[in-house]
């Protein structure tokens, strides 16, 4: 029996350690903090217009989210072994196709609730669902004017159609790409959507060419590859302990000054590009891994806030869609809408986790229902 115990044990440290190495507990806290901030934006957008409402420039945590993406993006492409011209389009693709599938199971369970809300409670037609299908096909911002159910999912078409852009671009010009090419990017695309436009947020705003949200992922998604680059400089320090100190305070100042600032009236206007600027001071400083806020974090608790995080953001609108039809009745005040919301996202979330859980490690069995795996016999 203690042996059995022992060996439970050393397989839960294992389990941990594995998790430590391909996860950031700070990064994976702040990801749920980031999502809990732009669900109270949208509960504000959607549902008390008028009132006056928490993180009115919310939206600025998916700059949190595209940088984060950068920087793995970064980490992967940068450490990849060398690739051959004529290899660059087979690998990009599989490092795509490889997103799409994690990505995928979460999309349809969510698409699948979407379309039955905005059926029945926003009185959608026939063909504005059938014109939605570009929601989980990962084009929705590829300039295709269509039917939304998903208008969330945005941002993971803005990630997929960038990283597309990007990768192969990495992978064959490596650390040029960072030291030449990210800058350069940086320093065009976001300064031109700072003097034309002023501030960084609208999903909608046709350039001419592309949506300006698609510059957003762009400029962000290269910053947070540079911020890759940085942070193995930082890695590579060996920090006193009053150095890791001061570091731990910029990097808590830091991420909760977003936010109070978010708060701001006309904060977008007046500081989105100062908040991205902090956000990557950061993110850079979390992924470090030199603070002394690692320890505390790497724990299954955050790892679990980390993993709600995706289904939370994905789900938010039609939760959001249904409780105002259900309670427009009742007079809840924007908080008690809180509540609710976030009550209900978090359980379903959990409920999509599992259903995400059941359909993986049954998709070998999915797919011998279309697929033959008999080998094919040809007679001569």
């Amino acid at each position: 029996m203690k042996d059995k115990n022992n060996n439970n044990y050393a397989v839960t440290c294992n389990m941990l350690q594995k998790r430590k190495e391909e996860h950031n507990g700070i990064i994976g806290f702040w990801k749920f903090a980031f999502c809990i901030m732009i669900i109270f934006l949208h509960i504000g957008q959607l549902i008390t217009k008028d009132a006056k409402f928490v993180f009115a420039a919310g939206s600025i945590g998916v700059e949190f989210f595209f940088l984060v993406s950068g920087y793995f993006l970064g980490k992967k492409a940068l450490n990849y072994k060398k690739v051959e011209n004529e290899e660059l389009g087979k690998e990009t693709y599989q490092y795509i196709i490889k997103k799409i599938k994690k990505f995928f199971p979460w999309m349809l369970i969510t698409y699948v609730i979407s379309v039955l809300v905005m059926y029945f409670v926003k009185h959608f037609q026939t063909h504005q669902v059938i014109n939605s299908i570009w929601d989980i096909l990962f084009l929705k911002q590829s300039g295709i004017k269509y039917d939304s159910v998903m208008d969330i999912t945005w941002y993971i078409s803005v990630m997929i159609i960038a990283m597309n852009i990007l990768y192969p671009i990495i992978l064959k010009f490596r650390k040029n790409f960072v030291y030449i090419i990210a800058p350069a990017i940086v320093i065009f695309i976001g300064g031109y959507i700072a003097h034309r436009y002023g501030n960084i947020v609208s999903i909608d705003v046709w350039t001419g060419l592309v949506y300006k949200c698609f510059l957003r992922g762009f400029f962000e998604i290269s910053l947070g590859v540079i911020l890759y680059e940085v942070t193995q400089k930082l890695k590579s320090i060996n920090f006193t302990k009053i150095a890791k100190t001061i570091l731990t305070c910029i990097e808590i100042i830091g991420f909760t000054s977003i936010f109070i600032v978010v708060n701001i009236k006309n904060a977008h206007n007046k500081y989105d590009f100062i908040m991205i600027l902090i956000l990557s001071i950061c993110i850079s400083i979390a992924f470090s891994e030199k603070t002394l806020l690692l320890k505390f974090c790497n724990n299954k608790f955050v790892y679990f806030l980390e993993k709600l995080s995706l289904p939370m953001y994905l789900n938010q609108i039609w939760i959001i869609t249904l409780i105002k039809y259900i309670f427009q009745r009742y007079s809840l005040n924007y908080y008690q809408y809180c509540l609710v919301v976030l009550i209900i996202d978090i359980v379903f979330s959990i409920i999509a986790m599992q259903l995400v859980k059941i359909i993986k490690s049954n998709i070998g069995k999915i797919k011998k229902v279309f697929i033959s795996t008999n080998e094919i016999k040809t007679n001569i």
